[in-house]
């Protein structure tokens, strides 16, 4: 019997020849077995040839390209694949520390758009336009060093505040100048005019994908900020938001066939367009000019020319919107000083949503109320402007997509400078759902050119529309995250039609063998990434610097050892399931997991983890060898998955012994 112990070089623990002074004799029909073995690594992650990630988009808004519409909005550059060197890149050596390869990841992925301006990686074609990710920032977690995070949150940088909302220089009413806010009434009086007879639409389309946990009220993300310019003490009229779509407006700004635009009207007063010269005029007023389609509380259909004659009645009318606001004045007949919310929707299917951006909308529903004074927490209604928060959010946990359904949230910012649940006034997961994901998938695919662009384009929908009843009253200041969806003002300066601006609904991520079996996941499952980096879907790795699920083979190259296995492949046999065919390797023993109790202890150089293996039964192998003379054996620690060398491992210790045969006379 000959016990042999074998210590690795220092810093290669894996391959690696052990001369002896004497020679080692193994006698004929002599058997082997492993004692323990002991292996160092240091805390890097090691792969043994370049590796690949893949970002899969699997819904986008929208869904197909505004200049082609035939085309999917959802192929990124180079497919979406990345490719992670096995030599770090910062340090030009094998191994990655996990924040090294993290940010690797990161930086390939689109980097930090506020620390590297140039780095965009696939979130950014390499012609300056903007991908499908652009909105989007890979994620990247300093807090934690042993932890490593992949995927993608919503960057709201990106997005613009204006202090003001820019509003379109055609398609709307300014009859006004703009003294008293950015919202303007006609100049004819209230008495001839009594209802909402002016109005302007931003140029920006509102972020409405922001995904939330159902009961957190607390993301501030995707806000509109509106403040009134009038004390609630002294405001007499209406004052409006909407929300409207200006791709729905220019589907009527074409002459000949492209007037018409099929399912967005079903009869003349039911037009869901604004200010274009086909419009309906104010009645009552001595000059002709373009207004929103008004509607009755709850009822069907747009007002008529006689119905608006009714002065009295006529202030109850509302502009026509997906959702609205209405802040209402002394003069409202019914319901003054009063905070009222209005969705848009279809009477002969009891007021539900519209189905699609293209559906007929013919009926302005009230859905819930407040008066003014249960705004005002004490503060004196003479001095006090209705400040308000509006945010749409996906609801997370109402279904296992997390999408299905997008809600609303009103906060009262009077007296705040933050959103809460104290100040959370009203939210339509409580009482009514608001709009499906299906809404925004407004089909492109029949039409003229210019009906397919602006179809396409009507699943990003929603502008801002400001309205007034009253010359002087309207809003001091509208903020919103937003963006402009082409042109120079765009986020990048170059979206168009071909390269849009995109909502990612969800994608995937698809990882290649080696970091995949070190990350535990190959594909994941569809992730939102309109969340804020913290709460945002994700790879998550968890002590990652411990390679807890590393396994090893020991082989001994010199000793007659037929051990069979095969290796992790993508090959397969005829049957479909029947991997790669094993064959025989010198194979001492197979080592599971020797990390999973390991403990860690720090060099001087950087931190080294140390891990054990001991067989609870001895397994002993007969080498049905010759006699043999040996000066030196060969050793080789590979991957049990792959048979590729563990070039991570910086040291080990092999002990086994060679036991005579039975029938040896030696």
């Amino acid at each position: 019997m000959t016990s042999i112990n074998l210590v690795s070089p220092v810093g290669n623990g894996h391959t690696y020849s052990v001369r002896f002074r004497e020679p080692l004799v193994i006698e004929q029909n002599s058997s082997v077995y492993l004692n323990f073995a002991k292996f160092k690594r240091n805390s890097s992650i090691y792969f043994s040839q370049d590796q690949t990630l893949q970002i899969i988009l699997k819904s986008v808004l929208p869904a197909v390209l505004p200049a082609a519409t035939g085309t999917k909005n959802t192929t990124l550059e180079n497919d979406g694949i990345i490719t992670i060197p096995a030599i770090n890149p910062d340090t030009g050596l094998t191994g990655y520390t996990p924040k090294q390869l993290e940010n690797t990841i990161a930086v390939l992925l689109g980097g930090d758009s506020e620390a590297n301006p140039e780095t965009f990686g696939i979130r950014k074609t390499t012609t300056g336009k903007p991908s499908q990710l652009f909105l989007y920032e890979p994620i990247f977690e300093l807090s934690n060093n042993k932890t490593i995070n992949i995927g993608f949150y919503k960057d709201y940088q990106l997005l613009e505040l204006p202090s003001v909302i820019t509003m379109r220089t055609s398609n709307k009413i300014a009859a006004d100048t703009a003294t008293a806010g950015i919202t303007y009434k006609s100049a004819t009086t209230y008495t001839d005019e009594p209802y909402y007879d002016s109005y302007a639409v931003s140029e920006e389309h509102y972020d409405f994908s922001f995904a939330s946990e159902l009961g957190d009220s607390t993301d501030n993300h995707n806000l509109i900020q509106m403040k009134t310019n009038i004390n609630i003490g002294t405001q007499t009229g209406g004052i409006w938001f909407g929300l409207t779509s200006v791709e729905i407006m220019a589907a009527q700004e074409f002459t000949g066939s492209d007037t018409n635009w099929t399912g967005y009207q079903t009869a003349a007063n039911d037009v869901f367009t604004y200010g274009t010269i086909n419009n309906r005029t104010p009645v009552g007023g001595a000059t002709a000019r373009t207004i929103p389609a008004l509607y009755k509380p709850n009822g069907i259909g747009s007002v008529t020319s006689a119905e608006v004659a009714d002065k009295v009645e006529a202030k109850t009318y509302v502009p026509q919107s997906f959702l609205g606001i209405e802040i209402t004045g002394t003069n409202h007949p019914t319901d003054p000083n009063t905070l009222i919310l209005w969705r848009g929707g279809n009477t002969t299917t009891r007021f539900t949503a519209p189905t699609k951006p293209g559906s007929v909308m013919n009926s302005m529903k009230r859905i819930w109320s407040t008066p003014l004074a249960n705004l005002l927490n004490g503060s004196d209604p003479q001095k006090t402007k209705v400040n308000l928060a509006f945010q749409t959010y996906w609801a997370e946990g109402f279904s296992a997509l997390g999408r299905d359904k997008l809600e609303f949230r009103v906060y009262n910012m009077i007296n705040s400078n933050f959103i809460s649940t104290s100040n959370l006034i009203y939210d339509s997961q409580n009482s009514i759902r608001w709009l499906s994901y299906s809404f925004f998938q407004q089909s492109a695919a029949t039409g003229t050119t210019n009906e397919k662009v602006n179809k396409a384009s009507s699943q990003i929908p929603f502008n801002v529309m400001c309205s007034a009843q009253i010359a002087g009253e309207g809003w001091e200041e509208i903020k919103m995250s937003g963006f402009h969806k082409n042109g120079s003002l765009s986020p990048t300066g170059n979206a168009d039609g071909t390269n849009p601006i995109s909502l990612v609904q969800q994608y995937q991520i698809k990882c290649s063998t080696e970091l995949a079996r070190f990350l535990g996941v190959n594909q994941t499952e569809g992730m939102n990434p309109n969340m804020a980096e913290s709460t945002a879907a994700r790879i998550v790795k968890t002590d990652a610097d411990q390679h807890t699920d590393e396994s090893y083979s020991i082989f001994v190259k010199n000793l007659p050892i037929r051990a069979y296995k095969n290796i992790q492949s993508k090959a397969m046999g005829s049957g479909g399931n029947i991997q790669a065919a094993g064959y025989s390797q010198p194979i001492l023993h197979d080592i599971p997991t020797p990390y999973s109790d390991s403990k860690t202890i720090n060099s001087g150089s950087g931190d080294i983890i140390v891990g054990t293996f001991q067989p609870s039964i001895k397994k002993t192998l007969d080498l049905d060898n010759n006699r043999q003379v040996l000066n030196s054996l060969d050793i080789e620690i590979r991957d049990i998955e792959t048979n590729e060398i563990a070039e991570g491992l910086s040291g080990s210790v092999i002990n086994f012994t060679i036991q005579k045969g039975m029938d040896s006379s030696h």
